[in-house]
């Protein structure tokens, strides 16, 4: 019973047929339709309003519970969809990017392909220029081999020629040493000359042999041709070289007292180098010419910086052949000289011993006092080495002062190249015929020359003075009272050239923003100057001067533009 109860109250709460709401006949009308008597009386006495419904059973607890578990199902499985839903949509985005990413795969595969047929077509030329230069090698090996066999047919049949002719003179001269002792004379002449041939013949023969040797061993065919012949048998004819006398310092010194001048005769064959440029006199320290810093240059120079900047951050701101095909050639003509090279050091070394021993005993004994006597040694010790084939490849057989000769080079030359740096920058002119910016590049480009070479200088004297006092060269002219004065001196002038060049161009613009940029320009450089050279001179102080009056000019009538103009608005 009770379970049927249940199954008809699951029924209707599953599809609850609602029922319309019965129309309850007013009072008024009962009491028209009912006739009235005496004795009548109402139902409503008997049966009251609220009883007259029909009240409908309350739900009991077990249906509610199963009520309550069909909503929460409902409620997972919902969820459920809403999840499926979520990573659908989420799955379409990621197919939409990952077809991209094959898109983009699919496109780097296919230059990949073609970049690996370009590599293909390359590789494949390259071969083909290899099995040409291959080629090339095997008929210069064959040719090399058959002028090989020429000559030595050649030398056969001249040192056959050679022994006929003397078989017949030595026969006419046992016939002729009846005769007087002038034709004995003659007749020995005549078997020394002809001695002196064999040897040569027989010389050109070993020369031939060794050359096959060192073939042989390198396991190289050169192109031995009659040039490369020819300059073996001159390098190896060669005699002995002389040497000829190093140049005397020009300041000798002596132990009890220190370095005197003397007056040197000149050698016919060295020419003596110029003196180096003398320091500056002192006449360059005093009065107009001293150089002293100047803070007005300091202050003018950050005041307009300042300026700069403000300006710049209101205004948001502005704004040939294949390398194998050359090595290829360079082995073969290495190839083709190799043999004539080996030969030609082999007799250096063999007949210039002598030479070289001198050279080397000069190099070690060598002291200087004054750095241009090393520079005359420097040059006369180089045209005495050019004299070898080889310098590196002859010397490394004898015991050769190469550290101390690398460094006598190393300050010539720092020497030389500061020399023509000082004196480029004296003679500097301002040509006035050339146009303003090019001028002003001009200037530019060789104070920065002067700033790198200060730097190179006190560089080159805190890493290798100590080494140059060790092997007696001479540093004073690395000192700061030599040519690091002397630069400094040349960067104060074209300091001067150059603001007076910006004063000409002043006089020619009419004002605005280009004679601004032209006074922050000049300004700008002559503060290098002053920070380099450590302050200016009464002419160079004049023209910072007349740049800066000019400056404020330009700044005065900035600011009667701007006040006639607010003003006016």
């Amino acid at each position: 019973m009770v379970t049927g109860k249940l199954m008809g109250l699951e029924r209707s709460s599953v599809n609850p047929k609602p029922f319309p709401p019965r129309k309850q006949p007013s009072n008024c009308q009962t009491s028209a339709k009912l006739p009235k008597g005496p004795n009548s009386r109402s139902f409503g006495v008997y049966f009251p309003r609220g009883s007259a419904q029909v009240q409908p059973r309350p739900p009991e607890v077990p249906e509610l519970l199963h009520l309550l578990d069909e909503m929460r199902q409902r409620e997972s499985v919902l969820k459920t969809e809403v999840l499926e839903l979520k990573k659908f949509k989420e799955s379409s985005s990621v197919v939409s990017v990952l077809e991209k990413r094959i898109v983009e795969k699919v496109n780097e595969l296919k230059r990949s392909e073609t970049m690996v047929a370009c590599l293909g077509d390359e590789n494949e030329r390259l071969r083909q220029e290899v099995e040409m230069l291959h080629c090339k090698l095997f008929e210069q090996s064959r040719d090399s081999g058959e002028r090989i066999k020429a000559l030595e047919g050649r030398v056969l049949e001249l040192s056959r020629m050679t022994k006929v002719e003397t078989r017949k003179k030595n026969q006419e001269g046992s016939k002729l040493q009846r005769f007087q002792g002038l034709i004995d004379v003659s007749c020995k002449s005549n078997v020394k000359t002809n001695v002196n041939i064999l040897e040569k013949f027989d010389y050109l023969e070993q020369s031939i042999c060794k050359e096959k040797e060192i073939i042989e061993s390198e396991i190289i065919l050169p192109n031995c041709s009659g040039d490369s012949v020819e300059f073996a048998m001159s390098v190896e004819s060669r005699m002995p070289r002389i040497p000829r006398p190093p140049p005397r310092p020009s300041v000798p010194c002596s132990d009890s007292s220190g370095c005197v001048l003397t007056l040197v005769s000149a050698q016919p064959i060295l020419k003596v180098a110029p003196q180096p440029p003398p320091p500056p006199p002192k006449g360059l320290m005093t009065g107009e010419g001293k150089v002293r810093r100047v803070p007005e240059v300091v202050e003018f120079y950050h005041s307009l910086m300042r300026r700069d900047s403000r300006r710049d951050t209101g205004g948001g701101g502005a704004t040939d052949g294949m390398p194998g095909t050359t090595n290829a050639r360079n082995m073969i003509g290495e190839i083709e000289n190799r043999s004539a090279y080996l030969l030609a050091i082999k007799s250096d070394v063999e007949t210039q011993g002598e030479f070289i021993r001198f050279l080397i005993k000069e190099v070690e004994d060598a002291k200087f006092t004054d750095i241009q006597d090393a520079v005359a040694f420097v040059k006369w010790l180089d045209d005495e080495l050019s004299y070898l084939v080889d310098e590196r490849a002859v010397l490394k057989h004898f015991q050769w002062p190469e550290k101390k000769a690398d460094t006598l080079r190393e300050a010539v030359f720092g020497y030389c190249d500061v020399k023509k740096l000082v004196s480029e920058a004296s003679s500097f002119r301002d040509d006035p015929q050339l146009s303003f910016i090019p001028s002003l590049k001009k200037m530019q480009v060789l104070f920065e020359k002067l700033e790198n070479g200060a730097y190179n200088l006190s560089r080159t004297r805190e890493l290798a003075g100590q080494r140059y006092e060790g092997f007696h060269i001479p540093i004073d002219w690395m000192l700061v009272s030599g040519f690091t004065s002397q630069i400094k001196l040349a960067s104060v002038k074209l300091a001067m050239n150059y603001m007076k060049r910006v004063l000409a161009e002043l006089e020619m613009v009419d004002g605005g923003s280009e004679e601004e940029e032209l006074i922050v320009g000049g300004v700008r450089f002559a503060f290098r100057v002053h920070q380099f050279a450590g302050g200016f001179d009464a002419e160079t102080m004049r023209a910072f001067q007349h740049l800066r009056d000019k400056a404020r000019l330009c700044r005065i009538q900035c600011q009667n533009q701007q006040d006639c103009r607010s003003t006016a608005c």
